[in-house]
């Protein structure tokens, strides 16, 4: 068997607010997007090879929305180009203790993205490391 194709899905109440959060904010691409009434009800977009689906909520799903959290380890030569990414973008991250420092992206529901640093260096943040100080509410 070869490895799987697989992508993480978040699920969030505006799929069209997320899509622009993730895209305006964070930096991501759309890779594609699904649209009923000419609206945004699914789509995926990536960032440096990572691919996320955002997927609007429905009566189904309801509970879902913000309770997303994916985890991503970086190697060596990864750190410092993300670090870069997150500095230009100006994106709030926080620090948090899980099993090590780990730093944490929300988005607008509080869906996370947990990274690993290599070698827990979160120099490569400058400024924006030193206001990351736990878990508390969704960057907006």
């Amino acid at each position: 068997m070869n490895n799987l194709y697989a992508r993480s899905v978040f699920f969030v109440h505006d799929a069209e607010d997320a899509l622009r959060f993730y895209t305006e904010q964070l930096g991501f691409s759309v890779d594609w997007n699904y649209q009923e009434d000419s609206r945004t009800v699914v789509c995926q977009v990536s960032l440096y090879g990572f691919e996320l689906i955002l997927n609007e909520v429905d009566e189904r799903t309801q509970l879902r929305a913000g309770n997303g959290r994916v985890f991503i380890g970086l190697d060596d030569e990864q750190g410092e180009p993300l670090g870069k990414h997150i500095v230009a973008n100006r994106i709030r991250t926080q620090r948090i203790d899980w099993g090590r420092t780990t730093l944490v992206v929300k988005d607008l529901e509080g869906n996370e993205i947990f990274f690993w640093l290599p070698h827990d260096d979160f120099t490569i943040l400058g400024i924006l490391a030193l206001e990351s100080s736990g878990i508390g509410e969704a960057a907006r």
